[in-house]
């Protein structure tokens, strides 16, 4: 019997010792739970929520966000011990990421959880909203769609900036009441800036189209880019590729050749910024035809001009080839080359 209830209780011991591990390991995560309102003190249904660590710790995973209920509830879970940075946006509704100190006032919500601390509530303030600028960006050459990139810096705040990407049909939001700066580039065209600071009010909208002029160098070797006859699609272009062929040169001018897949690798240097690009549908006998670029009469059958980057530095160049209607039902696909389905 002694032997018996010996056992019994290092089996006990065991089993305590078991509960509580797994009761530690249970225990090692908390949550964040509150409601977003706006100015009013309204609940903010579909805002996004972030929490992140505020400790200075870099991070090794995607952003995550949650989304707010049909009455403004949020819960973050699944969150080591630590100090958390909470931010809560809805950019639709003119509500931009206060995470971003062009957008913030440098004062965010934050939360600790601790083992004795598991959960931390909060009330998110949205507001005031911001002001929204939006247009189009072309060429004042042909009226070709831009893709661009946007830099705003405040005015009396230097160190308070913002660089994103955009479309050429493009929206963006401003700190309202606040003097912004902004410059527009885009690869093969000069720099555009307004001529002066924008400001505007909470909520206000702005329309504001910008021409960019070529910034063409005739001393530059200019491209001249081959697609397959009747291709319709993403196309991708990969130089400084080594063990790759390198593109030929007729007169002076590069010649890109794709194939059929949408793809062309070469050793040979890529596009020259600045330098005049030619874009031209190839049959099998080898004749050549102009894709048009007549977008003031809409029949511009190039879109979509990016760069891309390995490890740093640029060695992609892409475009779509079509019509605008099936650029902007394909433009999400840029970075997978290749025709597109076809009835």
């Amino acid at each position: 019997m002694r032997t018996h209830y010996a056992l019994g209780c290092t089996f006990a011991a065991i089993c305590l010792v078991l509960a509580s591990s797994v009761c530690a390991q249970e225990q090692r995560a908390g949550s964040i739970r509150g409601t977003v309102v706006d100015e009013e003190g309204v609940p903010v249904p579909e805002a996004k929520v972030n929490a992140e660590i505020a400790d200075g710790r870099a991070r090794h995973t995607a952003v995550r966000y949650v989304e707010t209920d049909s009455n403004g509830h949020f819960v973050v879970d699944n969150l080591p011990w630590g100090t958390y940075k909470v931010v809560a946006m809805k950019e639709d509704a003119g509500y931009p990421n206060t995470a971003f100190a062009f957008y913030g006032n440098d004062v965010l919500q934050t939360s600790t959880l601790t083992p004795t601390g598991p959960v931390g509530e909060l009330t998110i303030h949205l507001g005031p909203k911001a002001g929204v600028l939006k247009g189009a960006v072309v060429s004042t050459l042909d009226g070709a769609p831009l893709n661009a990139s946007f830099r705003l810096t405040r005015a009396a705040s230097p160190d308070k900036w913002l660089s994103t990407s955009v479309e050429s049909n493009y929206r963006v939001l401003l700190p309202a009441s606040t003097d912004i700066l902004l410059e527009v580039s885009a690869p093969g065209f000069k720099t555009w800036t307004p001529a002066g600071p924008l400001q505007l009010h909470p909520g206000e909208e702005l329309r504001l189209d910008i021409s960019m002029d070529p910034s063409h160098d005739p001393n530059l070797h200019p491209s001249k880019f081959l697609v397959p006859d009747g291709y319709i699609g993403w196309l991708l272009l990969e130089y400084n590729a080594k063990d790759a062929p390198q593109s030929p040169v007729e007169n002076g001018i590069q010649l890109f050749r794709f194939s059929k897949s949408g793809t062309i690798s070469t050793s040979s240097c890529g596009p020259l910024r600045g330098a005049e690009n030619e874009f031209f549908y190839y049959s099998a006998d080898g004749s050549l035809r102009p894709i048009s670029t007549d977008y003031r009469n809409d029949k511009g059958m190039i879109w979509g001009q990016h760069e891309g980057a390995r490890n740093g530095v640029l060695t992609q160049f892409g475009f779509f080839v079509g019509t605008e209607q099936q650029y902007k039902k394909y433009q999400m696909l840029e970075t997978r080359p290749g025709p597109i389905p076809t009835p």
